[in-house]
């Protein structure tokens, strides 16, 4: 699996995820066209994995992988990010 799939995939997969989560936050707190455009970003984003899904099946990219690792690549990321902030904060509050 070369670094080319795994980003297309992650890239996709994450996208929609986003789209997805956006899609459901406006529809359910939004009000008349807010709402139309939440069901349109949720549908955006359940479309955009089930092609993922379908395109990169048969190509030989294993799914299951590339979300594991995607999950361990944004779990490493926050925790590098938490002990940044948790450094400045301790700097931060010492002067």
């Amino acid at each position: 699996m070369s670094f080319v799939d795994v980003f297309i995939a992650m890239l996709l997969l994450i996208m929609g995820l986003a789209l997805l989560v956006l899609g459901i936050f406006a529809a359910y707190f939004g009000s008349g066209k807010v709402r139309a455009f939440g069901a349109g970003l949720l549908v955006a984003g359940l479309v955009i994995w089930v092609i993922t899904y379908v395109i990169r099946g048969p190509l030989g990219v294993d799914l299951g992988e590339v979300i594991y690792q995607g999950v361990l690549y944004i779990v490493s990321a926050l925790v590098g990010a938490i002990i940044a902030l948790l450094i400045f904060l301790a700097v931060l509050l010492k002067t």
